[in-house]
């Protein structure tokens, strides 16, 4: 097994592994704490290896807005149609950060992938927690975000997957009713870093605050978290299985291949409540 560093804030591609015959698990799990984003190269993976290499990380989640592969409810497919202008999960954020128990992983298989773009930007929330003075640590340490899955920022969910022809979206209607309360700063219970957890995508306020008065705030968090020298960058190809960690990354997929067909499998796993 080869481990190949992406940039130098997180981030490893992984060759010479055959994750259905076996694999060097604890290895692996190692760069997964190390790297917090491991793009592993050239697998062959049907929808159930797919399911036994995600049970490594943790008991599958349910996603609620989107319905499952026939046999495989936990694991949906992400697709972009040629004629398709939207695509899922543009816009940097921490996935399902507005369910009380939030995924620990996620795992994206690449099945079908454009010839060119459709990367995945990636950025290290836990060294853009470091990389802020003690006093704007201080502060958003006693804090706690509010996170909806509404996509409030974006004109509401229903508005953004209706645009989104080719999957199986559900209940979209219902985002409302997911309202979750969080840590600015979550302490990851493996490494025991700090790394801010918010996001444009799902958090709306500050806990105890107006939107109004917490978006001063929180607008310079979504920023200073996704500036360059905290990210990577993940470039796709038939084969790819990108493993990440949700407790202190978020992730952007880039929509920049209009006209291609992009078609992925995504399963999250691990639900844990953040301190």
């Amino acid at each position: 097994m080869e481990i190949c560093p992406l940039a130098g804030a997180l981030g490893a591609e992984i060759h010479g592994v055959d994750l259905r015959k076996g694999a060097d698990w604890n290895g692996i799990h190692q760069a997964f704490l190390q790297y917090a984003v491991l793009a592993i190269r050239d697998q062959q993976l049907e929808p159930a290896d797919i399911m036994k290499v995600g049970a490594r990380f943790g008991e599958p989640c349910h996603y609620p807005f989107v319905t499952g592969m026939e046999g495989f409810p936990y694991l949906f497919e992400v697709v972009k149609e040629p004629e398709d202008k939207k695509n899922f999960g543009g816009a940097w954020h921490s996935d399902t950060t507005y369910l009380r128990q939030p995924p620990l992983a996620t795992l994206l298989y690449a099945v079908e992938t454009p010839s060119h773009g459709g990367d995945t930007l990636f950025a290290n929330t836990a060294a853009a927690y470091d990389a802020l003075s003690d006093g704007m640590k201080k502060t958003v340490d006693a804090l706690i975000g509010v996170n909806s899955a509404e996509l409030k920022y974006a004109g509401g969910r229903t508005a953004q997957h209706g645009k989104i022809k080719a999957m199986k979206i559900h209940d979209t209607e219902s985002a409302d009713q997911y309202l979750s309360e969080h840590p600015l700063a979550r302490t990851h219970p493996e490494t025991g870093r700090k790394a801010l957890y918010a996001s444009r995508s799902h958090t709306t306020h500050i806990k105890g605050m107006t939107e109004e008065e917490s978006a001063p705030l929180l607008n310079y968090l979504f920023q200073h978290q996704i500036r360059p020298e905290f990210t990577c960058r993940v470039r796709w190809a038939p084969g790819t299985l990108t493993v990440w960690d949700n407790r202190c990354t978020q992730h952007n997929a880039v929509n920049d291949y209009h006209g291609q067909r992009r078609r992925m499998r995504r399963l999250t796993v691990g639900a844990q409540t953040p301190q």
